[in-house]
């Protein structure tokens, strides 16, 4: 077994260094080849740019237009110049035979050429769009003639640079051709003479060792067949003839471990039934639970729906009579904005508990911060004035935008500042901020009344929690007007946080919300 694995090790390294060999010198000719063809493509890209540069130089003369237009053409031809000499640097580095490496340097000075009279050209392009701009005639033919005399000169240089790496790519191609041609015989032989010596060996060495490894394959399955009786003859004192006793020993211990793994295999069957009824049980809860929050938001939904209708049909009729003063006319437009946001907002939810995946369908859309806050201070503002609560909003400098569902964003801020107003005593304060800050919107939403217990801040935003006082507070809702505001803020892509402290002798309590948002660059 040793002497054919030095012979299998042996072979196997040989042929590794012969193949490593053959592809370290395929691989320098195919990167040549491929250095030589990027080289060609930014030569025509070259080309084209430069073609558009003029182009567009030529038509901004004539239409008197700002050299602003031309900024992006000649940024483009020049990331072309800058890649050609990236790509003629890597060639020269990776070249190691100097004259090659000369002929490749004696490029870049072409190309530096190339670039010169395109600079120059970009020169005279601007001379004669700041003259046309200042009146001036003839500019257009001046520019024309600037072309005329760049392209006899750029031409034949990008021509003869085009021709050049065509013939390193020929010759890349040639010369890979001419090493298929000389490894070809070599490859039929080392194949031809390793046939032969596998041969030899199988038949002296493999063959004998191949035949005691089936009987040691027939045993192992019979043994896996459950006969654990089965024994191997033991003939020699060689490594296979002692794996051989290893293998009559391990399976004397088989047939030994063989009962006692069957008594193992009934009780572990036993606590897997006994599980398996635990789990069953408990998904059966789940269920019930899942179906229990599902009917809540129907019924929620069935219910609320009702009165609301009731309030828009009489909103509408009372508007269509066109009688009583303008202030109860303005008290029904209200009115009736308010009820049909309410209802919209009502289905929403309907869909929700209908909807199998549970998620909103937003209609995502640019929302100035400062607007939305305003909408907000004109919905709570009567309420804030009814209990004695200072209401304060500072929009932030400037307009921010924030990509989001109105209605929704809205609802959220205004349930969120309502929960602020219900907490807070007479003569407090609500105040509601925002800001921008590093691609982020953050609005906070603080009071200064009796805070959250600690206990109950990590439950804050779970489905039907009302701890503390809340639970037992008249109106205090169903316990899902935090979990519903992370959930919509979340969709959002942003992210809602809650601090609270609670008072206590000498200190001050209070709530503070914070919502964080992906601010919208309109101008990008």
């Amino acid at each position: 077994m040793a002497l054919l694995l030095a012979t299998a090790v042996l072979a196997i390294a040989a042929a590794g260094l012969a193949v490593a060999w053959t592809f370290a010198i395929a691989d320098d000719y195919v990167e040549e080849l491929a250095s030589a063809q990027r080289r060609l493509e930014l030569l025509s890209a070259a080309s084209g740019r430069v073609g558009d540069y003029a182009l567009i130089a030529m038509q901004t003369t004539e239409a008197k237009g700002q050299p602003d237009r031309l900024s992006l053409p000649r940024k483009r031809v020049q990331e072309t110049f800058v890649r050609l000499d990236e790509e003629i640097a890597r060639a020269v580095a990776r070249s190691g035979d100097d004259e090659k490496a000369a002929l490749i340097s004696a490029r870049s000075r072409v190309l530096a050429q190339m670039r010169a009279r395109f600079e120059f050209l970009d020169r005279q392009a601007l001379e004669s769009i700041r003259e046309a701009r200042e009146g001036q005639a003839g500019n257009v033919e001046r520019l024309r003639a600037a072309m005329d005399t760049f392209a006899a000169g750029f031409g034949p240089a990008l021509s003869a640079a085009i021709e050049e790496e065509r013939a390193t790519a020929g010759e890349a191609q040639e010369a890979m051709a001419q090493l298929r041609a000389r490894l070809a015989p070599g490859a039929i032989g080392a194949v031809a003479l390793s046939l032969v010596a596998a041969f030899v060996l199988y038949r002296t060495l493999a063959w004998p060792l191949v035949s005691r490894i089936s009987q040691v394959a027939r045993a192992a399955r019979e043994i896996a067949r459950g006969r654990t009786d089965t024994r191997l003859p033991v003939q020699g004192h060689d490594e296979l003839s002692l794996a051989m006793m290893r293998f009559n020993r391990m399976a004397s211990q088989l047939a030994r471990r063989e009962a006692k793994l069957m008594a193992d295999q009934a009780r572990l069957q036993e606590m897997v039934d006994e599980r398996t009824a635990e789990l069953r049980a408990a998904n059966a809860r789940l269920s019930g639970i899942d179906r229990a929050r599902r009917r809540f938001f129907t019924d929620v939904s069935h219910e609320l729906r009702t009165p609301l209708t009731v309030i828009l049909g009489e909103a509408d009729v009372t508007l269509r009579a066109k009688s009583g003063a303008e202030d109860l006319t303005a008290a029904l437009v209200t009115i009736r904005s308010r009820a049909r946001r309410l209802h919209r907002r009502v289905e929403d939810l309907l869909r929700v508990a209908r909807s199998e995946s549970g998620q909103l369908e937003l209609e995502l859309e640019p929302v100035l911060v400062t607007e939305l806050l305003a909408d907000v201070r004109e919905a709570v503002e009567p309420a804030a004035r009814q209990r004695g609560v200072a209401l304060a909003v500072e929009p932030g400098a400037g307009e921010v935008y924030v990509e989001a569902d109105a209605d929704w964003l809205r609802q959220v801020i205004e349930g969120l500042v309502a929960n602020a107003l219900r907490h807070s005593s007479y003569g407090g304060a609500v105040r509601l901020k925002a800001a921008e800050a590093q691609g982020l919107v953050t609005l906070r939403i603080s009071d200064d009344g009796e805070g959250i217990a600690e206990s109950d801040l990590p439950h804050v935003f779970e489905r039907f929690y009302r701890g503390g006082a809340a639970a037992e507070r008249e109106g205090s809702g169903f316990g899902i007007g935090l979990a519903l505001a992370r959930w919509v803020v979340e969709r959002h892509g942003g992210a809602i946080a809650i601090e609270s402290r609670t008072a206590a002798p000498g200190e001050t309590s209070g709530t503070t919300v914070t919502i964080t948002l992906p601010a919208l660059n309109l101008a990008a």
